[in-house]
């Protein structure tokens, strides 16, 4: 069995990015996939009536029994850090940095992985069951490899279709951070709109007051000028 590259980065002391933690559930979420695959060979079909005494060969000897022991571990840890990523995300929505859709639809699919494992597991427990009563029978098997090749590509193009969908479930959350950043730039623009306003009635009074004072200095103006002349004339007239 081939060990995992991928590192994930579980959840620490502070919250992480959004973009971290849906790269980390994906990465999750394909490494479960692998997994189930290769754990789904252990499985045996449903036998007919006529090979009811059939065993499973695909766990009859020791080595594959540790194997699909190996395999439960690993699938069980996985499924520990998806949920602990998927919580994580759901403190971070909360905090209205997410997106609740794409947290609600990878919790769906967490709780499909516990289904599907929890199934395969019950029927791998019955073929280590039946393969302990009837050691030594030769027929019987596990699940057909086409079928298995077939079911795990399958689930490749649901992955990507769910890849998809966040991608343009990302690009909606962004537009809405954008909406509301520029609804909050607009919000501002209109307080200091309305405080400029009020201000405006004083700034008219002044001005009036202005233009008051000019009109009573023109008038003043005018009278000094008329008593200057009235007594021009009259100096001349004498």
């Amino acid at each position: 069995m081939n060990s995992d590259s991928v590192h994930i980065e579980l959840p620490g002391a502070g919250l992480r990015p959004w973009d971290q933690l849906l790269k980390d559930v994906r990465e999750l979420e394909m490494r479960f996939d692998t997994r189930i695959a290769e754990y789904m060979r252990f499985v045996q079909p449903a036998s007919p009536p006529s090979a009811a005494s059939n065993s499973a060969q695909g766990i009859s000897s020791s080595t594959e029994r540790q194997s699909c022991s190996q395999l439960e571990g690993e699938l069980s840890t996985i499924l520990g850090d998806l949920e602990a990523v998927i919580g994580e995300m759901g403190e971070t929505v909360q905090l209205q940095r997410g997106s609740k859709r794409v947290l609600e639809r990878h919790r769906e699919m967490y709780n499909d992985y516990v289904r599907e494992f929890k199934r395969y597991q019950t029927n791998v427990q019955a073929a280590l069951s039946r393969s302990d009563l009837l050691a030594g029978s030769s027929t019987g098997g596990a699940v057909n490899v086409a079928d298995r090749d077939r079911l795990v590509q399958e689930r490749g193009r649901i992955d990507q279709a769910h890849t998809d969908i966040d991608m343009v479930l990302d690009h909606a959350f962004s537009v809405r951070q954008d909406l509301v950043e520029q609804r909050s730039l607009i919000g501002g623009a209109t307080s200091r709109m309305v405080s400029v306003t009020e201000r405006i009635p004083g700034i008219n009074l002044l001005l009036g007051r202005i233009r008051s004072r000019k009109r009573k200095e023109k008038v003043v103006l005018a009278i000094v000028m008329s008593i200057c002349i009235s007594i021009l004339l009259y100096v001349l007239s004498g």
